[in-house]
């Protein structure tokens, strides 16, 4: 995997917590996530598809992150419902949560509905939980309503964000060009630092981000391999599939017929949760994939 950029808002101080709990290895009061086989193929998330029907139901509890500052309030996702199945090259995992509107960021103080699932990279004993630590990574993938919305219905601009706004000054942008002349998108782009130096935080985004992390502040983007997130929002509650291949050389690797862990996180926008503001799960969670294909 190519590392783009650290960023370490994503997940964020959670390493002093997981270096206590190096060993931890299951949650005892929670139960197994069963990766259900199906001959369905699973390119495109899908979360009212016909195959999810019969697919054993997973409630895994969260809580506030208690650690990292700065904290949430309170409990706001008390708990996710996960399935998954596989059909023997991608892996789909739905979530649903209780969410009382949708939130897609925006405008300066508004933050994104969003929702991460991360697994050891490598085999033997899990990582710490939150994050992993040093040699001991863990693959993130990490989905927002925000970037949902930049690819179904492209990213605003600042007109769109602010339709009363007056520009004095604004690099490239004027009122009247006058003998400059309007400027194009790349020329305009010199004055955008993140854009210029390519962070990818400041592109629209097509799926899922997919991170590496080895403890605090040391999340880092990776380029894709084809995960992709959809969700829909109904009656208070979001319902969203994530799709990953089974195998992502330099990251996370299930085997039909083998195990591994899951952990999770939820952050509602409405709630003013971003970075480490969230609700987490405080143990891994233990993952069975059915083996073969059906």
């Amino acid at each position: 995997m190519k590392k783009l950029l650290i960023i370490p808002a994503i997940l964020v101080g959670t390493v002093l917590v997981g270096t206590v709990l190096v060993g931890t290895v299951t949650s005892a009061s929670a139960g197994e996530i069963l990766v259900k086989a199906t001959k369905d193929k699973l390119g495109e998330p899908d979360p009212n598809a016909k195959y999810w029907e019969g697919v054993p139901i997973e409630p895994v509890t969260l809580m506030a992150q208690p650690m990292a500052i700065p904290r949430p309030a309170s409990t706001t996702t008390p708990m996710v419902q996960v399935q998954a199945v596989h059909d023997g090259r991608v892996m789909a995992v739905r979530l649903r949560w209780a969410d009382a509107d949708v939130n897609e960021a925006g405008r300066l103080g508004e933050y994104s509905d969003a929702a991460a699932m991360q697994f050891p990279v490598k085999a033997g004993p899990p990582p710490p939980v939150f994050m992993g630590a040093k040699d001991l990574p863990v693959h993130i993938f990490h989905w927002r309503a925000q970037y949902q919305r930049d690819k179904e219905r492209g990213k605003p601009t600042m007109r769109d964000l602010y339709p009363n706004m007056s520009i004095d000054i604004y690099p490239m942008e004027f009122r009247d060009p006058g003998s400059v002349g309007q400027k194009s998108d790349a020329e305009r782009e010199k004055f955008s630092p993140g854009r210029a130096e390519g962070n990818p935080q400041a592109y629209e985004k097509t799926g899922v981000d997919e991170i590496l992390a080895e403890g605090f502040s040391t999340s880092s983007v990776q380029e894709g391999h084809g995960s992709l997130g959809r969700a829909v929002w109904v009656n208070g509650e979001w319902l969203l599939v994530i799709t990953r291949q089974l195998m992502v050389e330099g990251g996370s690797t299930l085997t039909p017929g083998g195990r591994s862990f899951a952990g999770f996180a939820v952050w509602q926008g409405g709630n003013a949760e971003v970075g480490s503001r969230k609700c987490v799960t405080m143990s891994w969670t233990p993952v069975l994939v059915e083996g073969g294909v059906k």
